[in-house]
């Protein structure tokens, strides 16, 4: 009975610390016979952050005029009132010529000098042709500002136990026709005895929204057809379980679409509780929200808010 106990204690362990594998960015893949492409470059810098953006901005930049700086003070005579010797004068003309601004100081002296120049004159337009097209890209690119709860709530519903997930839109505007899915995924293994992963498709009471303008508690009924039926929080850890949301619609103001998505684990769902209310309606008749109280869950007493 101690071993039956240890074992199961053991694979809980080892199931929490595999239970991120599914996150962002965190599969690696071996064996791939091309690791990079120069096509992938554009799509990794879409997704950079904006401070990593522009920390690539400003070492393209500084590396660029360095290089051409190192081209200019290699070969002595090259600028005109240039220091001898003085890197820093040379690095200077690189970034005015870069920036094809010129102050009227200091000029390309011989053939060579020309011949950087224009070269480096060249590189300036295509650099700043192909940064500003980025910096549009990044900026026209159609995002969503959903917020999802921190947990996923079980509860009794009608009288069924019902896995609920809370998301709320948090721009002031609506996300037109938007649809959400839940998906399972978690380990199972085959009669063969072979494991694998498994995804359901979890069924729920209602996966479109006309218009999503302020919250939208997103509700499976754990019956006997569901997945989740009779299964425990141990059990969910021990399948390597994991819940994704994915929300989709058409934003109002963009008139494009937009996504958003979260993942939960078995440690994030709250067994026997239901989320606060958030919505009310206050003295001037016009619907609230309250994001203070959104992500907070408490004990069963009563039935749950609906959408």
């Amino acid at each position: 009975m101690k071993d039956d106990r240890k074992s199961r204690n053991d694979a809980l362990v080892g199931a929490k610390r595999r239970a991120s594998r599914f996150e962002r960015n965190a599969v690696t893949r071996i064996g791939s016979e091309h690791r990079w492409h120069w096509s992938d470059t554009y799509h990794m810098v879409l997704r950079l952050s904006w401070p990593r953006f522009f920390l690539l901005v400003v070492c393209i930049y500084l590396g660029v005029n360095t290089l051409f700086a190192t081209l200019y003070w290699a070969v002595p005579g090259t600028v005109v009132n240039a220091r001898p010797g003085a890197f820093a004068d040379v690095f200077f003309f690189s970034v005015e010529t870069l920036a094809t601004v010129g102050y009227g100081v200091m000029s390309p002296g011989s053939l060579y000098g020309h011949l950087v120049a224009s070269t480096e004159i060249v590189l300036g337009m295509l650099v700043t042709a192909v940064m500003t097209g980025l910096m549009f890209a990044r900026f026209s690119r159609p995002t969503a500002r959903v917020l999802f709860a921190r947990s996923m709530v079980v509860t009794m519903f009608n009288g069924t136990p019902t896995l609920m997930v809370r998301v709320a839109n948090e721009r002031n505007n609506m996300i037109l026709e938007a649809s959400v899915r839940v998906t399972l995924i978690r380990r199972e293994r085959t009669l063969e005895g072979e494991v694998f992963y498994r995804v359901y498709d979890l069924k729920l009471d209602r996966d479109r929204s006309s218009a999503f303008a302020l919250s939208w508690t997103v509700m499976h009924r754990i019956d006997a057809t569901s997945p989740l039926h009779n299964k425990t929080s141990e059990d969910l850890v021990l399948d390597d379980a994991v819940f994704h949301v994915a929300i989709t619609g058409q934003d109002e103001t963009l008139n494009d679409t937009v996504h958003a998505r979260e993942l939960y684990e078995p440690d994030d769902i709250v067994f026997g509780s239901h989320y606060a209310d958030i919505l009310f309606e206050p003295e001037t008749g016009k619907w609230a929200i309250d994001f203070s109280k959104f992500h907070d869950v408490a004990n069963d007493r009563r039935a749950v808010e609906t959408d």
